[in-house]
């Protein structure tokens, strides 16, 4: 099937101005003008080229870790990710870029085409995602589309799995996902770059263009970053086999696009306070490729999403008190979100009982105050409180807008304590609660709204963690994490499109983890990381079948707390150099087990994962690199009747610098065109092209 751009015939298809494609090689045509000129300016070590591209300074505000009673005292067994190994992978959203850490499995959410992960077994909902320590998650269900959020921007990605700071506050059941933006050291500071990826055919299917723009200037810095990245169509591996909904060729709906903007203004006086006012904002727009398996029972959805817009603004501050210090946090969240549900693959009519449009506008306000108590030269305490209220307000175009309000908050203190020379004591303990303020029901029969029944939540969590510095490059870790997830607004109150009742009684889930991990610096070429966990979950909210009397639309279900799973595995990180060349090797091995019902099937994360990378600096000025990503099979259904088969997909890139600042990139992904999914019946693109420069200034 032709692939289906942007409606014009529906006026809420937002019509955006399509990459200039000849703009672009106009460009990469002038920068090779350049290097012509300049090539007598190159005689310089690699790492000189780029660097401040490469390597942006933090901002340190937005970061959340444990922190360490002295410096030589390494007490965070979070993994970072950095820009540089980001860009080097040609990671350009959040989703694709997490995968790149072991224990993070990069998932798909086909039927709504939202990019996924999960952390140890445990996905969005439960590992939730921050920007600079603010959640922006979404009120209503608590996941988000990791797709929609560009890498281009940040400094870092920053993963806790299981251990991690109680300062992030509730639901953090898995971890926290918290991406770092950057923060500008010089006077003038100008990142940017473009890209261009095309088809086997030399069609021209998607763009990415950005720059970063940042200035110190005495104690005030600025800094500026915009993103604009454009799909026009997915193009299928050859070997795909045609279906009565996709013949193949470009992917059906495939398209999206999306803008970003993110800004922030500083000011760090002398005695080491900083006070930063910031606004982020991203507007984008995406179809939703319809299922294009050969399961039986498995219907074809025609949606579009014509608004997935999110801004944000926050205040952040820290204020030093001699040796200690008080930070306060303030943001102010929004989330425009609409779903077309269309009749059929014309995705011009909604008039089958199926087709809907749906409108979502929610909002948060929040907030957080921290104290850092330096007691002792060997104690670091950290008191922290934290506020949220999530609005969700909801219709279908026709119905009244439906509000639910609720509110949590978290009052948590972490301490690190220096116990002898190489040995530290990590201990935290929270009280964490979660109010039902409104939740409006809408009976259609009758055109009424009504109140839900309200029931609120309170947990306890805790950690414990032992860290041993054998050496100065070497380290031994064990922990011990406790972590709970409040249920969500469509947890407690979703119809599910006419199949399910409410449940607003649902309970806490909670979890468990253990962890024994070892850091260490081998032969000052190879630093390895590997960590042995084992997490058990119980109250697992999960789908239970009732009654078909008791919704519109059978089978019917409901959510209720009945789940009990236990995963383990191992998770490895090796990476280093020899002489010109520079490798990553990471493999993670996951066991879960269904406690409570071992005939529901466990989904959406492979037993087996791995990823390798290897690069060759051939000259000062030109680098070339592979990389292959490797998971097993995965589950796409509970009942296993969907099933993504496991895969293997391989990438080259060669990298050259025309000018000490100037960079420009060609690459391949997918190399053999293999046909993959990471959710069955929603294959993944095929073999693709792809044209880059950077320039840092």
């Amino acid at each position: 099937m032709t692939s289906r751009r942007r409606s014009t015939q529906d006026p809420a298809m937002r019509a955006v101005p399509p990459f200039s494609l000849h703009r672009t090689i106009t460009l990469i045509l002038a920068t090779f003008a350049i290097g012509t000129h300049a090539a007598d300016d190159l005689a310089m070590d690699p790492p000189e080229l780029l660097a401040s591209a490469e390597i942006p300074a933090a901002f340190t505000l937005g970061s959340i870790e444990v922190e360490a009673s002295r410096p030589e005292l390494d007490t965070d067994s979070q993994v970072e990710l950095g820009i540089d190994q980001i860009r080097a992978e040609d990671r350009q959203t959040v989703g694709a870029a997490i995968s790149l850490a072991p224990g993070v499995y990069m998932g798909r959410v086909g039927a709504r085409n939202e990019e996924v992960a999960h952390i140890r077994g445990f996905d969005l909902r439960q590992v939730p995602l921050f920007i600079d320590g603010i959640p922006v998650y979404v009120p209503y269900d608590g996941y988000v589309d990791l797709g929609r959020f560009t890498t281009s921007d940040l400094a870092r990605i920053d993963i806790a799995r299981g251990f991690g700071s109680l300062i992030y506050g509730a639901n953090t059941l898995g971890g926290a996902i918290n991406l770092v933006s950057r923060r500008p050291t010089e006077a003038f500071e100008l990142d940017a770059g473009a890209q261009q990826d095309f088809s086997d055919d030399g069609d021209a299917i998607r763009s990415n263009v950005y720059a970063n723009l940042g200035s110190r200037q005495g104690a005030w810095y600025g800094q500026l970053g915009v993103a604009y990245r454009d799909r026009d169509h997915d193009e299928l591996p050859d070997d795909y086999t045609p279906t009565m909904v996709e013949d193949g060729g470009e992917r059906d709906n495939s398209d999206s696009n999306d803008r970003r903007l993110s800004m922030k203004l500083g000011w760090t006086p002398r005695d080491g306070g900083e006070y930063v006012i910031g606004y982020n904002r991203q507007d984008g727009e995406k179809g939703t490729p319809p299922y294009a398996g050969t399961v039986d029972g498995v219907r074809a959805r025609y949606w579009r999403w014509p608004a997935w817009d999110k801004q944000s603004a926050y205040l952040m501050t820290r204020t030093a008190l001699g040796a200690h210090e008080l930070k306060l946090r303030l943001y102010h969240d929004t989330f425009k979100n609409s779903l077309f549900s269309y009749d059929d693959a014309t995705y011009t009519t909604i008039t089958k009982p199926y087709a809907f449009r749906s409108r979502y506008d929610d909002y948060t306000n929040g907030a957080a105050v921290e104290g850092g108590i330096q007691a002792a030269d060997s104690n670091r305490l950290r008191l922290a409180a934290t506020w949220k209220d999530d609005i969700h307000r909801e219709h279908n175009e026709g119905e009244p807008v439906r509000h639910f309000k609720d509110r949590s908050w978290t009052i948590a203190a972490e301490d690190t304590q220096a116990l002898a020379p190489r040995w530290s004591l990590v201990t935290g303990l929270a009280h964490e609660a979660r109010q039902s303020l409104q939740a409006q029901d809408y009976n259609s029969g009758t055109d009424t709204v009504s109140d839900f029944a309200r029931d609120d939540n309170t947990a306890l969590s805790g950690q414990i963690g032992v860290f041993f510095a054998a050496s100065s490059a070497t380290q031994l870790r064990a922990t011990y994490a406790h972590r709970n997830r409040f249920p969500t607004i469509k947890d407690r109150y979703s119809y599910r499109l006419g199949t399910a009742i409410p449940n607003e009684s649902l309970s806490t889930e909670t979890a468990d983890h253990f962890e024994l991990g070892y850091v260490a610096q081998l032969l000052n070429a190879l630093h390895a990381d590997i960590a042995l966990y084992t997490s058990g979950i119980s109250d697992l909210i999960q789908q239970v079948s009732i009654d078909d009397s008791a919704c519109n639309s059978p089978p019917c279900s409901q959510q209720q707390n009945v789940g009990k799973v236990r995963a383990q595995g191992v998770d490895m990180a090796l990476h280093g150099g020899w002489h010109s060349l520079r490798y990553v090797l990471n493999y993670s091995y996951l066991d879960r087990s269904n406690r409570s019902d071992p005939g529901v099937e466990l989904t959406d994360a492979p037993h087996h994962q791995g990823f390798a990378s290897l690069s060759w600096d051939a000259t000062p000025l030109w680098s070339l690199s592979a990389n292959a990503d490797a998971l097993s099979g995965r589950y796409s259904s509970s009942d296993g009747r969907q099933r993504a088969a496991g895969f293997a997909v391989f990438g080259l890139s060669t990298r050259y610098h025309l000018t000490p600042e100037i960079a420009l990139g060609l690459g391949v992904h997918n190399l053999a065109d293999r046909l993959y999914e990471y959710s069955e019946g929603y294959p993944e693109p095929g073999r693709s092209y792809f044209v880059r420069v950077e320039a840092a200034l």
